[in-house]
């Protein structure tokens, strides 16, 4: 398929490879401690709200021309204060989605080569996310649509030897205890916002007419459905979930592991290189950094954050999805409203929405940083 033929299959593939990643590991544990039908509803309430954010943006760079990035916009429309604040949202919000992958991809080489030690996988894995990061450049459509088929057709394997229905029934409904959980696991899965620019250009090469909001909700929707294979294929084979999945599967047989092992480390690959463009463009377009520095201190901030030991994977994604998320998806409304011209109706769905996000960051602040 060619670069010219921009066309809603092609983006929603684009949309879900930039959503797929390190956050499906969380959701069994999450939907288990805070049951399955309350976990269902933030999936779809969440799925609709990210997807108008990504509607709004990719509205805006239409406006722009996409002269800037989202902390370059965010810097001409709030300035310097407002700059470093978008800097921190963005930039070291997204560095923690790779700092997750540091946690989970070590703990997946060490599921395929069980005698190696944590310090050596860690490594292996951090020299293989270095590689991804140096090449996150140029048309990669195809790795995403290939990675996405493998994805699918893994989850789809774990989802068939798992007992799903037995899963269903023995998780709550609701557990009232824990209703704010969800929130942050799950808006770190369904964030991707990283997505837009590249939808962008491929939307840039046609003249056909594309529903923008159904093509990324049924992106992230597509993603939303492998969340949930993946997670009632866990919990149907497991007495307990654990925060990230992969140490509450001891008990497997190896070749399931193996396959476990597969799926995270191919869903990392997929999504990193979004990622790593995203922080690119803000290091490199808005900052004026040499790229080759970018790079450099893309890979190399996460290891150390690991290595000084903030290693806890549920804190991770809660901290990443309900704070620095939520305040890149705030940035986003905030750029949206200036750039555009918008009706009264679409001015206070925006302001409910940003609600929402602030709600959310302010919970998980409490919740993670004051407790």
């Amino acid at each position: 398929m060619g670069q010219k033929e921009a066309t809603p299959f092609k983006i929603i593939v684009i949309v879900a490879a930039a959503t797929i990643g390190s956050g499906v590991f969380a959701l069994p544990y999450i939907i288990q401690e805070s049951g399955w039908l309350l976990s269902l509803g933030y999936f779809i309430a969440i799925a609709a709200i990210v997807s108008l954010a990504h509607a709004l943006y990719l509205r805006t760079l239409e406006t722009v021309h996409e002269k800037e990035r989202l902390l370059g916009l965010v810097r001409k429309y709030f300035g310097v204060g407002g700059f470093w604040v978008g800097f921190l949202a963005i930039v070291i919000g997204l560095l923690l989605s790779f700092v997750a992958y540091l946690i989970l991809g070590t703990e997946f080489i060490r599921i395929i080569i069980p005698a190696i030690p944590s310090s050596l996988a860690l490594i292996i894995f951090w020299i293989t996310l270095s590689i991804l990061v140096f090449k996150s450049e140029g048309n990669v459509t195809g790795f995403e649509t290939v990675g996405i088929s493998l994805i699918f057709f893994a989850i789809l394997f774990i989802f068939i030897l798992g007992r799903p229905f037995q899963a269903l029934a023995s998780t709550p409904l609701l557990n009232p205890g824990n209703i704010f959980l969800p929130f942050g696991a799950v808006l770190f899965s369904l964030a991707g916002w990283t997505s837009v620019e590249q939808v962008y250009e491929i939307k840039k090469t046609t003249n056909k007419k594309i529903n923008t909001f159904a093509v990324f909700l049924f992106g992230t929707a597509l993603a939303g459905v492998l969340y949930w294979l993946f997670a009632l294929g866990i919990l149907g084979t497991v007495s307990r979930a654990t925060v990230d999945t992969v140490s509450g599967v001891g008990g497997w047989v190896f070749w399931k592991k193996d396959v476990l092992a597969a799926i995270g480390l191919l869903a990392m690959a997929v999504v990193s290189i979004p990622l790593a463009r995203e922080i690119r463009g803000a290091l490199e377009k808005d900052l004026g950094w040499n790229s080759v520095v970018s790079r450099i201190a893309i890979v190399t901030i996460p290891l150390v954050v690991i290595l000084s030991g903030f290693n806890n994977f549920l804190i991770i994604i809660g901290l990443a999805g309900g704070v620095f998320i939520s305040v890149q998806y705030l940035f986003i409304i905030a750029v949206g409203r200036r750039t555009l011209q918008l009706s009264a109706r679409e001015k206070a769905l925006l302001d409910i929405l940003s609600i929402v996000f602030v709600c959310a960051a302010v919970y998980e602040v409490v919740m993670f940083v004051v407790k």
